[in-house]
C-alpha cells in the first residue's frame, strides 16, 4: 500500500510500514534497526516565545529555564498520543533530523511528548533546534527524521 513512499525515497519495497491507528497523517518505515519518517511537518514548542506552553516537558527539562536546550517531542504511542505509529522510546533517545529544503542535519534527544494528533505534525523541535533550520517565524518546516536503533522498542 505504501510502496510509492518507499520508492520515492529510494528505499526497499520490503520495509515494514507502521501506520498506528491510521489517524496521525504520517507513517513510520522500519529500515533495519532504525525507524524513519519522511516528509514530516515539524513545528517548534516551548521557550519564552511560546505563550501556550509553560516550558515544562514530560522528561523534566524546562525549555524556559534552558532556552538553549536542543531537543524534540515525538508523538509516541501512549497517553494523549495513543494510536501514533511511533512506539514509546526512552527520554534522551537520539533523533537525526534533516531539513528537506537545505539538507542540513542535526541530532537531538527526545525530551517531550507531542505534537498533538490534530496538528498534522509529526515532530516538534525546541526553539534552539528549530532555529538550526529556520527562524521561528517560519512556524513549520518539512523534515525527514530517523531514530537509530528505534526498532528495538517495537512491540509485536
Amino acid at each position: 500500500m505504501f510502496t510509492w513512499i518507499k520508492r520515492l525515497f529510494g528505499m526497499s519495497d520490503d520495509l515494514k510500514v507502521l501506520k498506528g491507528n491510521g489517524t496521525w497523517g504520517f507513517v513510520v518505515l522500519v529500515d533495519g534497526n532504525d525507524l524513519v519518517v519522511r516528509g514530516a511537518k515539524a513545528t517548534w514548542f516551548g521557550g519564552a516565545d511560546d505563550p501556550q506552553d509553560n516550558g515544562e516537558t514530560a522528561s523534566g527539562i524546562s525549555t524556559k529555564k534552558r532556552p538553549d536546550v536542543m531537543g524534540c517531542a515525538l508523538p509516541m504511542n501512549f497517553g494523549p498520543c495513543k494510536g501514533s505509529p511511533l512506539p514509546r522510546v526512552p527520554w534522551g533517545t537520539k533523533v537525526e533530523v534533516k531539513h528537506v529544503t537545505s539538507g542540513k542535519m542535526i541530532t537531538v534527544p527526545v525530551i517531550d511528548l507531542g505534537p498533538a494528533r490534530g496538528t498534522g505534525n509529526a515532530l516538534d523541535l525546541t526553539p534552539a533546534a528549530f532555529k538550526q533550520f529556520a527562524s521561528l517565524d517560519a512556524g513549520k518546516i518539512a523534515v525527514d527524521y530517523r531514530i537509530p536503533n528505534g526498532a528495538k522498542y517495537l512491540t509485536t
